[in-house]
């Protein structure tokens, strides 16, 4: 692993976006993560400007794709990937995430209810998905995510395995489906490019979501299983910063970033 990079999901709404990226630099970061509202709210031309003036980066930008409603959702996936990659082309950001169908509610399709002609339409489509970002250099990042085709580790290395595309890999959130983490380190270290970082206050996905310092889980080991992934970087990015429970997003920006620094300059000192 050459290099960690620093993001934080962007959570707020109605704040100007300069001054608080300088913010979230000064904590430590050194990008954020986008959603279709706050990506929309401002638009990507404002955002490429505060991004530029703050010494900041889109570091990944996250579109709701669906493969798994036939053709009416894959043809409304394709409008979503051309508006995301002519944003990420202003944004100069070389990241998508990708879910293959809606991650809660209505029309939720996890890995083992899929049925083969859903799971040929995910694979079909992400390979001419790929391919369309390939032509910018983006790589799609597929986030391993309950009730998606890569909620556990077979069948995350299965839907690349049938795509075969080097700029599709995968977003590491921990932990997957019915999978000890070790177990999924160990299946999905060599297409991992970024992760989704989490901690609780019992453990591994256990008791209330809290800051990564303050939480049960030891990230160390998880990380420096990582070292061998064969990768450029790798992107630790703290999401659901209000923890679930209307916690402040400052604050825990303030408690994450110097302790994700902690924990890169141990693991870079570990690989030099």
């Amino acid at each position: 692993m050459r290099q960690i990079e620093l993001g934080f999901c962007w959570p707020f709404s109605g704040l100007e976006p300069t001054e608080n990226l300088k913010r979230l630099r000064d904590y430590g970061f050194d990008g954020i993560e986008l959603w279709p509202n706050p990506l929309d709210e401002v638009g990507a031309s404002t955002w490429a400007v505060a991004l530029k003036d703050s010494g900041m980066r889109a570091l990944q930008l996250c579109p709701y794709f669906n493969f798994m409603g036939g053709e009416p959702t894959i043809a409304r996936s394709r409008e979503i990937l051309a508006k995301f990659l002519a944003d990420a082309r202003i944004l100069d950001c070389s990241r998508l995430r990708v879910f293959t169908g809606p991650p809660w509610g209505e029309g939720v399709v996890g890995a083992h209810e899929a049925t083969e002609q859903q799971w040929q339409d995910a694979a079909s489509s992400l390979r001419e998905f790929c391919d369309s970002a390939a032509q910018q250099n983006v790589e799609l990042c597929l986030e391993c995510h309950e009730g998606s085709l890569m909620e556990d580790s077979p069948s995350a290395l299965r839907l690349l395995r049938e795509v075969n595309r080097p700029n599709l890999t995968t977003n590491l959130q921990l932990p997957l489906v019915n999978e000890d983490w070790k177990f999924s380190v160990e299946s999905l270290a060599r297409t991992t490019t970024h992760i989704h970082i989490h901690n609780w206050t019992v453990g591994m996905g256990k008791g209330d979501m809290t800051c990564l310092g303050e939480g049960a889980f030891d990230w160390k080991p998880a990380l420096r299983a990582l070292n061998g992934n064969r990768r450029d970087s790798l992107t630790l990015s703290v999401e659901h910063a209000d923890h679930g429970k209307g916690d402040d997003p400052w604050e825990t920006a303030r408690r994450d970033g110097p302790y994700l620094n902690q924990l890169r300059s141990l693991l870079m000192e570990e690989t030099a």
